[in-house]
């Protein structure tokens, strides 16, 4: 019994139950929804600036007299006023422009340009990300480096001058070189380089990422590409720039990292680094993604961790912690270490690269560090909408990107929904182990939390009789404290997870079902690994040799966070992925997620229904939608892919057909494909930019798409086939449709893909015939007795005529002029829309066979400036000949035709609803 001490020199408080403030007591977190509600309401509809600001100047004089004479209604002023001022900040903002000079002569002419090269890649040896294709002679990829280049003249080329002219802006260059160079371009130096400047290609299909959008952010107006030769270094520029050697140091460091291997190699193979290892090191440490392969990353998005491999707000947040922790442990004084903390925070920011998720992880820690200084005693949602103030007035436009969006959602749902349901279930009991020898304490406390420090102490009782008064007192509390730590943890992770539905769906198309068990342990694991990481840096700067022993302690947990990421990476069940939310989906996600906050402050009834409705808004978001198509027609969309082949055929009854998937033409080769790290056996090896991926699945899911009936390949070119596997491994189509190939080792491949995926192979030849939902599909090529060559060429298409009523439309994949004639043997070619053949190429849609098909309409797939120049005018002279109205993707970009059973027509656009 002399274990338990009895006082009465309590600190007044210590145990009192946490104290949520009212929602009147939020006036920052209240301000920052209003601010941002108006910002939307300006990307809806435009408002003019001045009448937004007679509206201010009106709604502050508005505030004043009901601040003044009637301060419990001065909330009703004060709400559309914030508002108002989101919508006039989203309306000022400048919008990315590309620079004026350069646009002009981005138009494909060799031109050159010279200025000062303000970030340079390393050397590489891949396709450029331009979509320039190389010689299709040759398989070998070059080495090539990617520079930005601020332009100070370009050459202006006229029937009277040819002469450089002053100009200013960036162009993102590809350098290819012949062998690996001596002396890469740096940052910092001046070139001058002929370069056919083009503005960055754009997909031009509903929810497909913009390119261009993205370049323009960086202020990048035109990319291009040059062989060594004929770039020339013309000295170094007049000073060497911050952002220069804060590069230089980033590549210095990443190369440090990615020299561990070979100095860990005579170390176990637990505690070794492997070349993968060093990569992901580099990546989540340096922020250096250069060689994160997509193959490295698929695992990560597949389980909702990605973060752990990027230099994110947790890695900020984990940075600063223990920065603070340490300044704490040194006896500075709160403001010190708070600005200490953010000053190293800013230096660590500026280090990885200082990239837009980085400043925006940066400012809300930094914000939320001065904010913990003047809101200490307040609710968190003060801090966190002071923070989300301040960048929302900064940049209103960032309130759009997925980034901003994940990183506000998480911490409004800690803030706001976590720790009010913690308040009031486990930190009261956790609160409640603290010194629990105290018997004084259980007067003050409610009587379940007494009953709790009672019943421990009992248990403690015994295992100090049992064991050791250590064991006891110390041990014992320290567990319970753990697991109830644990389960501190399991109620964030939920609410995180639940609260990321919606993003994850709109931008990731993706449900991550195990994001939560993997999130549970990746991010304690990360609070482990960051700090042994940052460490192991500093020792491979300071004293290499010694770096080899924290090296190990990295490799044991990134090992184990890797493997956990692959066992649930691997599962079916773990990668499914749905079309993005409707906007009625998003408004009730919002709306529920604001209801779960107010319940989360309630009694026991209303904490439970802040469960149901953080559940309910996240099923919201998730529910199937139906697939938008026209109920009386049939809907044939040209996706646009570049210079490729994608389309989409949707029959009234809603079957869905795709043929082709897109591709890099004459890109990457496609006998790239590999062995899957996890064990298959034999699956596509991951591009960089995989067209499936990033143009042809998202047109699909804009349209509400989950599963399709069927793709079909008319060919194994790459640029018909480069997308179908990610294709089928997004939509798990029933059938693949295919004709006469020659077996091609990516061939092969693909259809060993879908067999793993469950997904029936049919061949099929001329002749064939088969019910399609409400259509009928007949094959007109390849014929029976068609031998293929030994590598894939236009002649192995397989030709489809889909009808549908008295309408039809014939698609010809890149057959070409011998298998047109055979073709037209056989009855039954009219159509009413055709696929023009090869792109709009001479080889194909020869006047007689143009005749014989008689359509109203055609569409050609093919890409702007291609090196093919596809469509060639003597197609489309012929085309206007024969008074065919004609549409190209790479003018008009995705075009869609109805065919209602007695006529076509084309749409005027291709949009969906959104």
């Amino acid at each position: 019994m002399d274990s338990v001490r009895s006082t009465t020199g309590l600190r007044a408080g210590a145990f009192a139950p946490g104290h949520l403030p009212r929602w009147s007591d939020l006036p920052l977190f209240h301000a920052a929804w209003l601010f941002a509600a108006g910002i939307v309401v300006a990307r809806l509809e435009w408002l003019r600036p001045s009448v937004l600001l007679v509206a201010l100047a009106l709604m502050a004089c508005l505030c004043g007299v009901a601040a003044v004479r009637a301060q419990r209604v001065a909330w009703l002023a004060m709400a559309p006023l914030w508002i108002v001022l989101g919508a006039w900040c989203a309306e000022m903002e400048p919008r990315p422009a590309p620079a004026p000079e350069l646009n002009v002569f981005s138009d494909g002419l060799l031109r050159t340009v010279e200025g000062t090269v303000v970030e340079a890649g390393p050397v590489r040896g891949e396709i450029d990300e331009d979509g320039e294709e190389p010689s299709l002679s040759s398989g070998e990829e070059k080495p090539s480096q990617r520079i930005d280049v601020r332009v100070s003249s370009i050459e202006k080329v006229t029937n009277e001058e040819d002469a450089q002219i002053p100009a200013d802006g960036v162009v993102r260059l590809t350098v290819r070189w012949p062998s690996p160079p001596a002396q890469p371009l740096g940052c910092g130096e001046r070139v001058r380089a002929m370069a056919r400047l083009l503005p960055p290609e754009v997909y031009r299909d509903p929810g497909a990422w913009s390119r261009r959008d993205y370049l323009l952010d960086q202020g990048i107006t035109s990319t291009g590409s040059a062989e060594s030769g004929r770039v020339e270094r013309v000295g170094d520029g007049a000073a060497e720039s911050i952002h220069c050697r804060l590069g230089e140091a980033q590549r210095t460091a990443s190369n440090r990292l990615l020299a561990l291997p070979a100095a860990t190699r005579r170390l176990p193979r637990a505690l070794r680094i492997s070349e993968d290892d060093a990569v992901m090191l580099a990546a989540m440490v340096t922020g250096d993604r250069t060689f994160l392969s997509r193959s490295l990353r698929v695992g990560f998005e597949r389980t909702g961790s990605f973060h752990m491999l990027v230099v994110s707000g947790f890695h900020l947040a984990i940075v600063s912690g223990c920065i603070f922790w340490i300044a704490r442990r040194l006896r500075l004084p709160r403001v010190p270490a708070t600005l200490l903390t953010i000053g190293a925070s800013f230096a660590y920011a500026l280090f990885t690269g200082f990239a837009i998720p980085v400043q925006r992880s940066l400012w809300m820690v930094t914000l939320y560090l001065l904010g913990r200084l003047v809101y200490r005693e307040r609710s968190p949602l003060n801090t966190i909408g002071f923070a989300a103030l301040c960048l929302l007035a900064a940049s209103p436009r960032s309130l759009f990107e997925s980034g901003f969006q994940m990183t506000l959602l998480a911490v409004a749902a800690i803030g706001g929904i976590a720790m009010p349901l913690l308040e009031h279930t486990i930190h009261p009991y956790l609160t409640a182990t603290r010194d629990l020898a105290l018997v004084a304490i259980d007067v003050k406390l409610p009587p379940r939390q007494a009953g709790f420090r009672v019943m421990l102490r009992m248990v403690a009782w015994r295992a100090e009789a049992a064991f050791s008064r250590t064991i006891g007192w110390r041990a014992f509390p320290g567990v319970v404290r753990f697991v109830l730590r644990v389960g501190e943890l399991v109620v964030v992770a939920c609410v995180v997870e639940l609260a990321m539905t919606l993003p994850m769906a709109a931008y990731f198309h993706r449900i991550t079902i195990f994001a939560l068990p993997v999130n549970l342990l990746i991010l304690p694991l990360l609070a482990l690994l960051m700090p042994a990481a940052v460490i192991t840096l500093v020792a491979l700067l300071v004293w290499p040799a010694a770096a080899v022993i924290p090296a190990a302690v990295v490799a044991v947990l990134l090992h184990f966070g890797v493997r956990l990421v692959r066992l649930f990476g691997a599962l079916a069940l773990g990668d499914i992925r749905i079309p993005g939310p409707l906007a009625w989906q998003t408004a009730m996600f919002c709306l529920l997620l604001g209801v779960a906050m107010l319940l989360a402050r309630g009694g026991r009834w209303q904490r439970r229904a802040a469960w149901g409705a953080l559940a309910a808004g996240a099923l919201a978001a998730v529910v199937p939608r139906p697939i938008q198509h026209p109920r009386d027609a049939l809907l044939v969309e040209a996706i646009d892919v570049g210079q490729g082949d994608s389309l989409l055929l949707i029959t009234p009854d809603g079957k869905t057909l795709l043929v082709d998937g897109g591709g890099l033409a004459g890109g990457q080769p496609q006998g790239s494909y590999q062995r899957d790290e996890s064990g298959g056996t034999g699956s596509a090896a991951m591009p960089e930019f995989d067209i499936g991926e990033e143009v042809v699945s998202p047109a699909l899911w804009a349209r509400g798409i989950r599963r399709l009936d069927a793709v079909a390949l008319s060919h194994a070119h790459s640029d018909h086939m480069g997308g179908l596997p990610a294709v089928l491994r997004n939509f798990r189509p029933a059938e693949l449709w295919v004709g006469n190939n020659p077996p091609t080792e990516s061939y092969e491949a693909l259809l060993r893909e879908a067999a793993e995926l469950g997904v029936r192979t049919r061949s099929f030849r001329a002749g064939d015939r088969l019910a399609f939902g409400d259509v009928q599909v007949g094959v007109l090529a390849p014929l029976p007795g068609y031998l293929p060559g030994p590598m894939p060429g236009n002649n192995d298409s397989l030709v489809l005529h889909v009808a549908y009523g008295d309408t039809s439309v014939l698609l010809e994949g890149d057959a070409e002029a011998p298998v047109e004639e055979a073709m037209m043997a056989r009855a039954g070619l009219e159509s009413a829309l055709l696929k023009v053949g090869h792109h709009g190429s001479v080889t194909s849609t020869r006047p007689e066979f143009l005749a014989r098909v008689a359509p109203r309409w055609a569409v050609i797939s093919c890409g702007l400036h291609n090196r093919f120049g596809h469509p060639r005018p003597e197609v489309l002279a012929e085309l206007e000949q024969a008074r065919v109205r004609t549409f190209s993707t790479d003018i008009n970009g995705a075009t869609c035709f109805r065919l209602d059973g007695k006529e076509a027509r084309a749409e005027e656009s291709c949009e969906v609803d959104r």
